[in-house]
């Protein structure tokens, strides 16, 4: 097994798995990716809640999510289909909350078996 497909393993079994790390999220896409409709669909994530961020000029407060997602158009979020300030990934802010609807910001780091995600 060669790097990369432990990696991509990994990913889905040790990262990705409820009973360890992962939750389940409800992925957006912004729209139509090339011929197919990009439909919801639940997936499961690693995410980081409350990290906050200051913007300027106006020094707003933001709170942003660091989320984990496999890099799979089946069971995560494709690098290729990723539609960042469009695509938006639904979280609890807190755990235990209802769930609220995010926009993907921007891909922080990828590889063959993960996307990094910060959502606001």
């Amino acid at each position: 097994m060669s790097l990369a497909d432990r990696i991509v393993t990994d990913a889905g079994s040790v990262f990705l798995n409820s009973d360890h790390f992962a939750e389940s999220v409800t992925y957006y896409p912004h729209r139509f990716h090339t011929s197919a409709v990009r439909a919801p669909r639940t997936i499961k994530a690693v995410v980081t809640r409350n990290q906050v961020s200051v913007f300027n000029p106006d020094e707003q407060i933001l709170t942003e999510f660091e989320v984990r997602v496999a890099n799979d158009a089946a069971t995560g979020i494709s690098s290729t289909e990723l539609d960042t300030g469009g695509d938006q990934i639904e979280l609890a802010p807190r755990t235990g909350d209802t769930p609220v609807k995010k926009s993907i910001q921007y891909l922080t780091e990828h590889d063959e078996g993960m996307l990094v995600l910060v959502c606001r």
